[in-house]
């Protein structure tokens, strides 16, 4: 009994001992995988700084064993560092701003010209925008012809040392010069497209020159206060003198400004346009420009007229173009003793009349009746609403309708009376 019992506690201390080996081998293998993850980063950032200090190391080596014979060829061309640096760089910096440039400003349009709202809006990826039009080749010869400059300017204070104090100020006025050339490029490309696409914009010739001319005008403006501002000369004391003087000006000039505002409000009123044909008082003629002072028409004479703006703004004006019709009326004498057939006769004029594809029929309807009945003859008055055309097609459809009222005149054994 004695012997199983001491076999026995044996095994149990055996598989005790055997649980307790397994659960302490388990962990020295992740403690292990660990640290030998952290020597690996160790030793990949101790070989990196050994590399880079070699490198800088070496990098300096280099440059000290070059720089004393750079400096030697500089002692003993002189001119190396004054002439042919800035002269390669300059020409370094022309070719870039010439050649590298524009293919640069090329990739920039072609990127900018996806437009992620469309895509978010189910449109079209891509806004069909030319670079012709865009605003980097409006950019693309002002921005040339400044880097150009400001590097051909750099070589010239080695010719003319006195010429470098006032470098400065010649920079910011060439860089107010090529802005404005810049925007007055871009506004051109701008116009030019909307003028193509007037029918979906909205917006005609007239207005589009009107506001082209004001935003020259404005461009003319910021240039000058911008180069004054460059020289040195303060814009508050040019505004103050010209506000003086622009009021001395403008009652001077008074009538040419009410010329110009009167010719503001006529291209944006648009009470008639170019090829309108239009009367305003004893004025009467064919529209063929329209200015900021005057308006050319060509009378009925085919006489050229230039009238001042100012006379519209106390005119009435009557646009016979933008009139969708033309009344037309007619007297026709009638013998008295036709007097009986006048009934059958008005009824077929006015059926001749609705049926007559060049009579407008949305308005009035046509009329014909006896309007007067004299002694010796009664009076035929026919009317009816011509579409608008041509002077001479509408002198050939009223010489129509008068034609064909006359046969029909004749058709029921009437004759023509004399009003005398």
């Amino acid at each position: 009994m004695f012997q199983p019992q001491k076999s026995l506690f044996p095994s149990t201390l055996t598989t005790t001992t055997y649980h307790r080996s397994y659960t302490s081998n388990a962990q020295p293998n992740n403690s292990d995988d660990g640290t030998k993850l952290t020597d690996f980063l160790e030793k990949a950032y101790q070989s990196t700084a050994d590399a880079t200090s070699a490198v800088s190391n070496k990098a300096k080596e280099i440059s000290d064993s070059v720089m004393p014979h750079l400096q030697q060829l500089y002692d003993t061309y002189p001119n190396l560092a004054k002439v042919i640096v800035p002269v390669g760089g300059t020409l370094f910096g022309s070719v870039l701003a010439w050649f590298v440039m524009p293919v640069l400003f090329q990739k920039i349009h072609k990127y900018t010209s996806q437009s992620p709202l469309l895509v978010l809006l189910g449109g079209p990826t891509k806004i069909e925008v030319p670079y012709k039009n865009s605003m980097w080749y409006a950019l693309e010869d002002p921005a040339k012809y400044l880097i150009t400059f400001m590097a051909f300017s750099e070589i010239g204070t080695m010719f003319a040392p006195s010429i470098s104090a006032h470098l400065p100020q010649c920079w910011r006025g060439a860089a107010v010069l090529s802005l404005v050339w810049f925007l007055q490029r871009w506004k051109t490309y701008v116009l030019s497209s909307v003028a193509a696409n007037q029918i979906t914009v909205g917006l005609d010739q007239e207005k589009l020159s009107a506001l082209d001319k004001v935003s020259s005008l404005g461009l003319i403006f910021i240039g000058v206060m911008g180069l004054a501002e460059a020289c040195g000369i303060a814009v508050q004391s040019i505004l103050t003198v010209g506000g003086v003087g622009g009021v001395a000006t403008a009652f001077a000039a008074r009538d040419i400004l009410g010329n110009i505002l009167s010719g503001f409000s006529l291209q944006f009123s648009k009470p008639f346009s170019i090829g309108d044909n239009i009367k305003a008082g004893s004025i009467e003629g064919k529209v063929t420009d329209v200015g900021l002072t005057s308006t050319s028409l060509i009378n009925p004479e085919k006489f050229p007229v230039i009238v001042p703006n100012p006379l519209f703004s106390s005119q009435v004006i009557v646009n016979k173009s933008r009139a969708q019709w033309r009344a037309c009326l007619t007297k026709i004498p009638i013998r008295v003793e036709d007097i009986e057939k006048i009934p059958p006769i008005s009824e077929e004029i006015k059926n001749m009349l609705r049926t007559n594809p060049k009579v407008f029929l949305e308005q009035d309807a046509p009329f014909c009746y006896l309007s007067r009945l004299e002694s010796s003859y009664g009076e035929l008055t026919i009317g009816c609403n011509i579409r608008s055309m041509r002077k001479d097609e509408l002198f050939a459809a009223e010489q129509d309708i008068l034609i064909q009222a006359a046969k029909i005149i004749r058709q029921n054994g009437a004759e023509l009376g004399s009003t005398y």
